[in-house]
């Protein structure tokens, strides 16, 4: 069975590039990002609640690729965890530039950490794409439901 979407519209077609530079995004990628920003704004560590004020980006303060990389580390705890825990024994919520360095060079690759962090994505995007196609087959078999309506006087 093929499920044959109309011509405007592709489930795989990012709206934007940076829905796109958020595809691709992996432990190491976001944590090259947050590196970057980190240095640029001269600071050494970075804890959650600053990870989750750079996901929000409420004041707009900071580029989409910052935003989208901290939004990877809050959707996934795990992999914050696993980087800020990389040089200590405890959790404390606050990562150094060092730790974050690690995970840029590859530190996680290859790991459970990283693998189910790729597999809760794909799963969110596959969710994602899934509804788009239920609203869009629902939308089209109400219009070809409403035309098969008999006139009423």
């Amino acid at each position: 069975m093929s499920i044959t979407l109309p011509t405007n519209v592709s489930p795989t077609s990012p709206t934007s590039n940076s829905a796109s530079f958020e595809q691709k995004l992996n432990a190491a990628k976001s944590s090259q990002v947050l590196v970057e920003y980190l240095k640029e704004n001269g600071k050494s560590a970075i804890n959650e609640q600053e990870l989750a004020a750079l996901a929000n980006n409420s004041n707009g303060n900071v580029s989409s690729e910052v935003s989208a990389a901290a939004s990877y580390m809050v959707r996934h705890e795990d992999v914050f965890t696993a980087i800020e825990t990389h040089d200590v024994a405890g959790k404390d919520g606050l990562s150094g530039v060092w730790n974050l360095e690690w995970a840029a060079a590859g530190g996680l690759e290859g790991s459970s950490v990283e693998a189910i962090a790729a597999m809760t994505e794909a799963f969110d995007r596959a969710i994602g794409a899934s509804a788009k196609i239920t609203e869009i087959t629902t939308e089209s078999k109400t219009e070809l439901d409403a035309t098969k309506q008999r006139a009423q006087n």
